[in-house]
């Protein structure tokens, strides 16, 4: 693996960057005191949203040409009248 693609392993992008930023201020917003269950839930949610954002971001990242529409092959087929 050379040094290029090594330095480029844990770069994350600015849409996972600003679930990041934001994340503190949702927790602040949706707690609620005295209520476990649910602040465990709100916990655990933001954690694998964040987790997911920066994953997709990754997958994005590493296959750019799978993104986008689909393309289809409308050439005709030899077995085709």
């Amino acid at each position: 693996m050379g040094e290029g693609r090594r330095q480029n392993r844990w770069v994350v992008g600015s849409g996972s960057i600003i679930l990041l930023i934001i994340a503190v201020p949702l927790w602040n917003e949706f707690r609620v005191a005295g209520n476990a269950v649910w602040n465990i839930f709100l916990a655990v949610f933001l954690v694998g949203l964040a987790v997911a954002a920066i994953v997709l971001q990754r997958y994005f990242w590493k296959h750019p040409s799978e993104i986008g529409e689909a393309r289809f092959d409308t050439t005709k087929h030899r077995d085709d009248p």
